[in-house]
């Protein structure tokens, strides 16, 4: 269940720094956003994949699917209340340590 919070978190993360605004609010250079945008996409999704399996292996099809769009739901208002307050707490994610 943990796995499966963390990768919602990370997921929406990577998605919400794949965009100039708020990968420079993170505190991240942007003459190296960039080449990381894609990967930063790509990363996002394969994270929020990662926690569908997570819940799917753990409580199979039916309340799998249900629990996981409640950690959708958890996952992305956490990234936006950290965006919001701390952005800087995202650094890590963008190769800058917080502050």
């Amino acid at each position: 269940m943990l796995l499966a919070c963390a990768a919602s978190y990370g997921g929406f993360a990577c998605i919400a720094l794949a965009m100039p605004d708020y990968w420079e609010r993170a505190g991240g250079d942007t003459a190296r956003h960039a080449p990381r945008r894609r990967r930063l996409r790509y990363g996002g999704a394969a994270l929020l994949a990662l926690s569908l399996a997570a819940c799917l292996w753990r409580d199979g099809p039916g309340f799998g699917a249900l629990l996981w769009g409640g950690l959708l739901t958890a996952g992305a208002i956490a990234v936006a209340f950290t965006l919001t307050w701390r952005p800087r707490l995202l650094g890590l994610f963008t190769g800058t340590p917080p502050r």
